[in-house]
């Protein structure tokens, strides 16, 4: 396993937990209602479930579903609610997992 693909997946993985419990704050601190903590949670979970499984052993498909699944949420919160320091962070954060690994998944070294 290439190292950019490794340090993708941990990321991804710090990703799919921060949003997990983002979305149990957001919901306990009364900022969200369930729904939209429900919603926050499952974007986590399914960042989580792809990463351990197809992610990780480097298959195309998984780098582009989460490229679609961690950009959803900085994306709507900037076109929400504007360009706020804590959009500008959610989005850089979201961006790194899918970027360091991109070359290694989409361009492999055939040996």
């Amino acid at each position: 396993m290439p190292k950019s693909l490794k340090i993708g997946m941990v990321l991804m993985l710090i990703l799919g937990l921060l949003r997990i419990f983002a979305s149990i704050q957001m919901v306990a601190t009364g900022e969200k209602n369930l729904d939209s903590g429900v919603l926050f949670a499952l974007n986590g979970i399914a960042i989580i479930g792809i990463t351990l499984g197809a992610y990780r052993k480097g298959e195309k498909w998984s780098w582009w579903t989460l490229l679609i699944i961690v950009m959803t949420v900085p994306i709507y919160c900037i076109f929400a609610h504007g360009w706020l320091a804590w959009n500008i962070v959610g989005l850089v954060l979201s961006t790194l997992p899918v970027v360091i690994p991109a070359k290694a998944i989409l361009y492999p070294k055939h040996d």
